[in-house]
């Protein structure tokens, strides 16, 4: 238990480092990939994701989504797209081709779709070399450059308001 606190302690240390040495800059060119970061009880809805691709004007193939568990079982171990707290080592460090693939990507905008306060939810937002990121967890401002506060569930909602906000700051 003790080496366990250390271990949060140094990915704690390691999370802020990274967010405060990050800076936001202006691509200027159009949206052309998307990750999304989500939990695998609360996943964004796969209906509405038309809805965002139309949206940002890109295909659906350019949407990445992982999705958080907090324990892969056996038949999961080499299931693309999923990863659990046992990716992440001290000091941040990714242990799965996942993580490290996922958060290696340079993203045009990252969906942080959770509100559970999750330290490797955390890690894998703060860790992605994504452009852009947009969160729902108020909680979080350090690691996104906006937030749109709605509930889990209400994917049209949170479509509206991203592209309205997305048209007001002329990403989109």
């Amino acid at each position: 238990m003790f080496l366990n606190g250390l271990k949060t302690k140094s990915i704690v240390r390691k999370l802020k480092t990274e967010t405060e040495n990050r800076k936001y800059t202006s691509s200027h060119t159009t949206i052309q990939r998307v990750g999304i970061i989500q939990e695998a009880q609360t996943p964004f809805d796969s209906k509405k994701i038309a809805q965002l691709v139309t949206v940002l004007g890109i295909k659906e193939q350019d949407v990445e989504m992982i999705s958080y568990v907090d324990k892969i079982q056996k038949d999961q171990k080499e299931v693309e797209g999923i990863f659990s707290e046992s990716g992440i080592g001290w000091n941040a460090v990714l242990k799965t081709s996942n993580l490290k693939t996922f958060t290696s990507k340079n993203f045009d905008i990252l969906l942080s779709y959770y509100t559970e306060d999750r330290l490797p939810l955390k890690v894998v937002t703060g860790l992605s070399k994504a452009t852009f990121k947009v969160g729902l967890n108020h909680k979080e401002e350090a690691l996104h450059d906006l937030i749109i506060t709605t509930v889990i569930g209400q994917e049209d909602i949170f479509i509206d308001e991203l592209e309205k906000y997305l048209q007001i700051l002329k990403i989109i």
